[in-house]
C-alpha cells in the first residue's frame, strides 16, 4: 500500500471538516493506535517499522518517539486505559 504521514483532527463537540494536526515521523499504513485522555499513540505500520510514536492530544504538532515494538508489524490492533496500552496480533 502507499500510506501517509498526515495526522488530522476533528472537534467532536461541533461539526466541520478535519484540520491538520501534524505529521508522523514516516509514511506508514496499517498501523495500530490507542489513546488515553492525554496521549494518542501510533505503533508499527508496514512490515518494516517497529516505531511507537505519541502526540499530546491537547496540542497540535508532530509525533514524538515513544519507543519500539518488539518487532516490526502491521495490521495489528491497539487498546488502552489511562495506565497501559496494548498492541496485539498483526503481521510481520
Amino acid at each position: 500500500g502507499s500510506g501517509s504521514n498526515v495526522m488530522d483532527y476533528i472537534t467532536i463537540s461541533s461539526t466541520g471538516d478535519a484540520a491538520d494536526f501534524g505529521d508522523l515521523s514516516a509514511t506508514r499504513y496499517n498501523h495500530g493506535g490507542c489513546s488515553s485522555a492525554t496521549r494518542g499513540i501510533s505503533a508499527g505500520g508496514t512490515s518494516t517499522t517497529n516505531v511507537i510514536e505519541y502526540v499530546t492530544i491537547a496540542n497540535t504538532g508532530n509525533a514524538t518517539d515513544f519507543g519500539d515494538l518488539l518487532a516490526a508489524r502491521h495490521s495489528h490492533s491497539g487498546c488502552a486505559n489511562s495506565t497501559r496500552g496494548i498492541f496485539a496480533g498483526g503481521n510481520a
